[in-house]
């Protein structure tokens, strides 16, 4: 009788963990934001050595960032081997937002980090010694990786003549 019992209760357990699994894994799966500290900008330019990549920098609070992002979104729908990296400037302990917002435009699957430290000027610094903190930012990064920046919403023709190749938008 015993033996049934404790067999009963594990059926029990294995049950509910399952449905949590179930519950909580569309949460874990969008949940894709990485830590972003004073090492993680030469990690992201390492990863593309000799490739050309996109930087781009955005806040739940940046109302011209949701306009880039929903653009971007369509972008790398159509072109989605773009290297397209996103950073986010809010407190990484403050996702729910940002998660929500990168599943409605379409970018929840492209990688992406958080600012993982309260000194946000350290974080800025490591990317770039001349930027202030204007949103959205953007950085192409050749294949040397020889950087150029943009603040604002970015266009169409600039993104063109970064990649010297013709992108069709919707």
């Amino acid at each position: 009788m015993k033996i049934s019992v404790a067999l009963k209760m594990n059926q029990f357990y294995l049950c509910m963990n399952l449905i949590l699994l179930t519950a909580i894994s569309p949460v874990s799966h969008a949940d894709n934001f990485r830590a972003f500290t004073v090492d993680s900008f030469s990690e992201i330019k390492s990863t593309f050595q000799g490739q050309e990549f996109l930087l781009g920098l955005w806040s739940v609070d940046c109302p011209p960032c949701l306009v880039e992002l929903d653009m971007m979104g369509d972008l790398v729908e159509l072109n989605p081997d773009l290297p397209f990296i996103l950073i986010s400037t809010d407190s990484i302990d403050t996702n729910e937002d940002a998660i929500e917002f990168l599943s409605d435009f379409n970018l929840a699957q492209r990688e992406s980090w958080m600012f993982a430290d309260n000194f946000v000027e350290r974080l800025r610094y490591t990317i770039d010694p001349n930027w202030y903190g204007e949103l959205p930012r953007s950085y192409f990064f050749d294949k040397d990786h020889n950087m150029s920046s943009h603040s604002g919403i970015m266009t169409e023709q600039l993104l063109e003549e970064w990649f010297v190749r013709e992108i069709i938008f919707p």
